[in-house]
């Protein structure tokens, strides 16, 4: 459906037929349905766990350390008082929004022609998608750097919040170096540390199956493993020190052009704990839609809108970011 309503013209009917003989003359005519096979979610979101937000700024604590304890003689044991820090942190709930403006004119000719609830359903729910695909982008890739304090609008991204980091080059092999990256989580005196899932660009996920392919030993890692991650979909998993992890493509995960070789793109993957990745919600878990009425300019107004922000708890323990060197593909779209 239009949103505005375009300059009037005068035109030759017989142009627009399809067909004329006698007893007929047919004319153009579509089918109702919107060929449509958009993206309108992120697998990542489907898995956070949401929370209420405390405040403006959700706050939580966090503990790093378990003090004391020593070996002392049983005969005359002796121990010295100890305290365990827990510091506070605190992530700055935002907005995404979005808007659709319905013309008088489109609205009264919809109505007209019988097909305006259909098509006003749709573009009201894709108005909401939107808000939606936006949100799925920013989890991964949103452009702030500071959680408490904001330097954009947008998300601290995953990417950026995630701090134990690792590079996985253009000779080294992807299972190895998740591989590797779990069992040094897990390996960890400090925490007890058992990562859920891994999230790998699509891309980064084709070169790790064809990886697998050319492994003399590819029983051990990828072959016959599979996990369900949501109803209906089921991805190969790969065996680590924290038992079967499922490898989920996820389309909004980062990837951008290598600095040193222009011909390849870094492709972004994530060791998570999903247990620990939360969205601090206000109000409501999905979005508001409002209706603003009709107002001068004979527009009917629908705005949507929501409230929250994600977090990584223990983001320099807890999760791994990654980014694997690959030749370039181009993604479709």
């Amino acid at each position: 459906m239009s949103n505005a309503v375009g300059q009037a013209h005068s035109i030759d009917v017989s142009a627009a037929t399809q067909f004329q003989g006698p007893g007929a003359i047919i004319v153009d005519d579509f089918q109702k349905e919107i060929t449509d096979a958009l993206r309108r979610n992120s697998v990542l979101d489907a898995r956070l766990n949401y929370v209420p937000a405390t405040g403006d700024i959700s706050t939580y604590y966090e503990q790093n350390t378990i003090n004391g304890g020593a070996s002392v003689d049983p005969r005359n044991p002796s121990s010295n008082p100890t305290s365990n820090p827990r510091n506070s942190r605190g992530v700055k709930v935002k907005a995404t929004t979005n808007q659709v403006n319905f013309g008088h004119y489109d609205l009264i000719m919809g109505q007209q022609q019988a097909n305006f609830p259909e098509l006003k359903a749709k573009d009201l729910n894709d108005m909401l998608n939107g808000i939606g695909l936006h949100h799925g982008r920013m989890l991964w890739r949103g452009t702030d750097t500071n959680l408490a304090t904001p330097t954009t609008l947008q998300y601290v991204g995953l990417s950026k919040q995630i701090t134990n980091t690792f590079i996985v080059s253009l000779a080294a092999s992807i299972v190895s170096a998740i591989c590797a990256k779990v069992a040094a989580m897990v390996s960890s005196e400090t925490y007890e540390l058992m990562p859920t899932a891994v999230y790998i660009h699509p891309l980064a996920h084709h070169y790790l199956v064809e990886e697998e392919k050319l492994a003399a030993f590819n029983s051990t890692h990828i072959s016959n493993l599979t996990k369900t991650t949501i109803a209906g979909l089921t991805v190969p998993a790969v065996q680590t020190a924290a038992g079967v992890l499922p490898l989920i493509p996820e389309p909004f995960m980062p990837s951008v052009v290598n600095a040193t070789r222009p011909e390849n793109t870094d492709y972004g993957v994530a060791i998570v704990t999903e247990p620990m990745i939360e969205y601090h919600y206000v109000g409501e878990k999905g979005m508001y839609l409002f209706q603003l009425g009709t107002t001068g300019n004979l527009q009917e107004q629908y705005v949507g809108i929501k409230y929250g922000a994600p977090v990584a708890k223990g983001p320099s323990y807890a999760h791994a970011y990654g980014t694997i060197e690959r030749p370039t593909i181009a993604p479709i779209g």
